[in-house]
């Protein structure tokens, strides 16, 4: 259910701030994407691909032309027990080679998990599926489970891309496989350390409401509490959650250009643009206290 900021006007602007492009698992490349950004009516977007930034020059410079902000950003996939935890980083220093070095590794991780979940697919339960197919679907990222579903979808294995998430590659189901991925408390310090702003991703998502705090008490500066995925409730909850803490309240749809009436659309949520300037201050003083360390 999408639940939309309740705090709109005629007069402001908006932006989508957690958005996916083919630098990861999105659809669209990083220029369609901001043409679309533009026809949504959405003044500014965040580029949050999975543990890349490769997209951002390219969305940048279509911006600058179309007259579209570009909030660069990432989403990291943390982790704590058994369980992903997605922690959200914006206006980092992307350029960074430590930075790059470091992704570079988690994408090489996704590249291996990916081949490994094949492979359980053909050997559980016989399916007609090989890596070379999925690989096909990765324009300039490291495999996501999305392509895998995708394939599976092509394939008529499945009906649609949330079929295959729950029967198949689902992180609790038989072809599932897991990959090294930073913890809570490393993922937001790789964004304070880069000079961004850690926000947690899409808490109503998460199976353990723990998690939610540990990522707090480890130092997120926001929390998404606008969701194309959450109920009106858990919105609430998470902006007083926010509040209660002293933490920015973001919002985001989770675009990645998949079509269909379950999947959240560019523009689903509409925050006002600002957000931008909160985050651009805390962006400031992170890099002030990370160069006087």
């Amino acid at each position: 259910m999408v639940c939309c900021f309740d705090a709109q006007k005629k007069h402001e602007y908006f932006v989508d701030l957690h958005t996916h492009t083919t630098a990861s698992d999105g659809l669209l490349t990083p220029s369609q994407l901001v043409a679309q950004a533009l026809q949504a009516g959405l003044m500014a977007i965040g580029i949050t691909d999975h543990d890349s930034t490769d997209g951002l020059r390219e969305a940048i410079t279509a911006g600058e032309r179309l007259g579209v902000q570009i909030v660069p950003g990432i989403e990291l996939n943390t982790k704590a027990d058994d369980e992903e935890v997605h922690i959200l980083g914006y206006y980092i220093n992307y350029d960074l080679p430590w930075l790059q070095d470091m992704l570079a590794s988690l994408r090489h991780a996704r590249w291996v998990r990916g081949k490994r979940m094949v492979e359980n697919l053909r050997r559980i339960y016989n399916f007609d599926i090989s890596f070379e197919e999925v690989k096909k679907e990765v324009t300039q990222g490291a495999v996501g489970r999305p392509h895998i579903a995708r394939v599976l979808v092509k394939k008529g294995i499945v009906k649609d891309i949330a079929e295959a998430f729950e029967k198949y590659i689902g992180t609790h189901c038989p072809a599932y496989e897991p990959r090294y991925h930073l913890t809570i408390e490393q993922g937001i310090k790789l964004i304070k350390d880069a000079g961004g702003v850690p926000v947690l991703a899409h808490p109503g998502l998460l199976k353990d409401q723990k998690h939610a705090m540990l990522a707090i008490e480890f130092g997120v500066n926001g929390i998404e509490a606008i969701h194309s995925k959450h109920t009106p409730e858990q919105c609430e909850h998470y902006r007083r959650l926010a509040h209660e803490h002293g933490l920015i309240v973001t919002g985001g749809s989770d675009y990645h250009g998949e079509k269909g009436k379950d999947m959240p659309q560019l523009g689903d949520i509409k925050m006002p643009c600002s957000i931008i300037e909160d985050l651009k201050r805390m962006a400031h003083v992170t890099n002030r206290l990370t160069q006087s360390v």
